[in-house]
């Protein structure tokens, strides 16, 4: 930007009333970009104003529609489409009132949308890849519209694009300005050149006679005075300002969970609106400081089983106000589910990171070797991204083993963290490690791994040591898996020779681990002695239960009842040490199949455990 264009700039700005005294435009600089940038001529006090524009400098649409020649009120044309349309109009005219400041504006724009192939390849697997695709489309959608109000006004597409940028980078809300109501934005000469800080305290104010901008903090003479465009991630800027911030508080990965597939997602939805998380809560941000406070619950509402799901409506008293049903899922739903949930996250997170992963390419770099600003960009936003998923993944395993660790500390002190709907009588969850909301932020560091930071090798292995003994300790008390039969060399015989799914045979163990107190899994089992899945309510000699919810449990019960039948006496004749027929009633492995239907969890690369915590 040459020299005369900015002093012509400034005279425009206070011959027309503009007040900047307490600034200076200077050319480009290292930190805009090749832009201008604002600096301040002077010391400027807290809560001093240091720019202010009259309102005859501001672009509205009323401004606009009166230069298009078309009517105010006809609302055929967006805010942002009439500005745009505005920009073509007046940068070409012979003359115009608001030339010095089109002058101003940048003729490129380092936007993903006038990337070169190269650049665009960077963001491939990024959530901005098909952001991109729907900003090209808007932005001819937008032409398009503005053709067939305007015809040849707005010329070619690639100078309305132009404008586009202009407006997507510089506009203001309409909410800044009294008196702009027919307008979605605004342009504010001389208050869009100030570049972006985070966290930098500034007020925008309309007044009667104009807007101003003021600091929240002493800024010194010399120093670049900057604007605050608000809690904006990489992803935001990158698309609409052209830049990204390094180590940007505010930067995100979009996860959404989706429940369209879920054969209960009805009742899921049901808990959860009772709980005043709307489907809105489903697009969830996270971020390198920790999980969002909804994240978590939504989690355990869809790692519920339908048993579960069921059992929870059934014990939801009517009275309970939203409150007291988030607390329900915040501490009611016990370990198990706690863990369903962060491991199911993990998994989420996980094929984000080996998308990114996947897709990932190098920045075009020129033939002196250097790489250009939109490559560095581009690289500086994807990196980033790889970082949050991979603080994300670093935090869920440490909780996931503070977690294993809790479940072996509950049942070492012989207490249980079951649903209180599970058992009659059962408490509620006791107090996670940490608290779960403080573990929803920043899981805390494991106490074994804790120590001074000039010890990390020394804590590193504590850290592994201590994870495999809770590891080892949980296999051996709590959880259940077709790996378990080793201990049980009768069992494992007698189930080589019978051909039914994995989950019969750990439904035909539980019942054996349920009657040989010296099993070492016989104290867990007996402490579910009072479980009932919801579909032993459809028993004939069950209390008659005409409920709905129950339908999705009868072709399963059918089911059970024919193998039962099937199995039994045989395996009571053939195998009388290790199925007695007095402990392998009917009753029995259906209450052992509802536990492990309802318990299943998944744990490090086990798959199809049993929890009976």
């Amino acid at each position: 930007m040459s020299a005369q264009r900015v002093t012509e700039f400034v005279k425009w700005l206070e011959d027309n009333g503009a007040n900047l005294s307490r600034v200076e435009i200077r050319g480009p600089s290292d930190g805009a970009l090749g832009g201008n940038a604002v600096y301040a001529r002077t010391d400027i006090a807290p809560d001093q104003r240091y720019a202010w524009i009259p309102h005859k400098l501001v672009i509205t649409a009323a401004v606009c529609t009166e230069a298009l020649g078309i009517s105010a009120d006809s609302g055929e044309l967006s805010g942002r489409v009439l500005l745009a349309s505005f920009l073509v109009q007046q940068r070409f005219a012979e003359a115009s009132f608001w030339k010095p400041y089109i002058d101003m504006l940048p003729d490129t724009f380092h936007t993903p949308i006038e990337f070169n192939s190269d650049e665009v390849r960077i963001l491939s697997g990024t959530p901005m890849e098909h952001a991109l695709a729907d900003r090209v489309a808007q932005f001819h959608g937008e032409y398009a519209a503005a053709k067939e109000v305007l015809g040849d006004k707005v010329m070619s597409y690639e100078k309305f694009a132009w404008a586009l940028s202009v407006v997507s980078s510089r506009s203001f809300c309409k909410a800044l300005m009294s008196g702009a109501e027919g307008s979605d934005e605004v342009l504010l000469p001389l208050l869009d050149m100030f570049n972006h800080m985070p966290m930098r305290k500034v007020t925008w104010a309309a007044t009667d006679s104009g807007v101003e901008f003021a600091t929240g903090e002493e800024l010194k003479k010399g120093a670049q005075v900057f604007n605050n465009y608000g809690a904006k991630s990489n992803e935001e800027l990158l698309m609409g300002y052209g830049f990204c911030v390094p180590g940007n508080p505010f930067s995100y990965y979009h996860i959404r969970i989706n429940y369209s597939r879920d054969p209960m997602a009805e009742h899921k939805q049901r808990i959860l609106a009772r709980a005043g998380i709307k489907d809105s809560d489903s697009d969830q941000l996270v971020r390198k400081s920790g999980l969002p406070c909804k994240l978590l619950p939504l989690l355990r509402v869809m790692a519920m089983t339908p048993g579960d799901v069921v059992c929870l409506e059934r014990t939801l008293a009517a009275d309970m106000d939203a409150a007291q049903v988030e607390d329900v899922l915040r501490h009611g739903l016990g370990v198990r589910i706690e863990m369903r949930a962060r491991h199911l996250l993990e998994h989420l997170v996980g094929l984000k990171q080996a998308q990114l992963l996947e897709h990932k390419t190098h920045g075009s770099v020129g033939g002196d070797g250097s790489m250009s600003e939109n490559a560095r960009m581009a690289t500086m936003y994807r990196e980033e991204l790889e970082d949050i998923l991979a603080a994300t993944l670093s935090d869920l395993r440490a909780a996931s083993d503070e977690l294993a660790q809790f479940a072996c500390d509950l049942f070492s002190a012989t207490e249980h963290a079951l649903p209180a709907y599970v058992v009659a009588g059962a408490r509620a969850l006791p107090q996670l490690p940490g608290d779960v909301e403080q573990m929803a932020v920043r899981p805390p560091t494991p106490s074994y791994i804790s120590g001074e930071s000039g010890h990390e090798p020394a804590a590193k292995r504590a850290r592994i040591g201590a994870k495999a003994e809770a590891t080892e300790q949980l296999v051996k008390s709590v959880l259940l898996s077709t790996q378990s039969f080793a201990q049980d060399s009768a069992f494992a015989e007698a189930a080589e020779q019978v051909d039914v799914d994995d989950d019969v045979l750990l439904s035909l163990f539980l019942v054996r681990v349920a009657a040989t107190p010296e099993s070492p899994w016989h104290a867990a089992a007996k402490r579910l002695e009072g479980f009932r899945h919801p579909m032993l309510l459809l028993l004939p000699h069950a209390q008659k239960n005409d409920d709905a919810d129950l339908e999705p449990f009868a072709d399963a019960l059918d089911e059970l009842c024919e193998i039962h039948e099937t199995l039994f006496p045989l395996l009571s004749t053939h195998f009388p040490d290790v199925f007695p027929a007095a402990a392998f009633t009917l009753d029995r492995f259906l209450w052992a199949a509802g536990i492990v239907d309802m318990f299943g969890l998944d744990y490090g690369s086990t798959t199809g455990c049993v929890c009976l915590l």
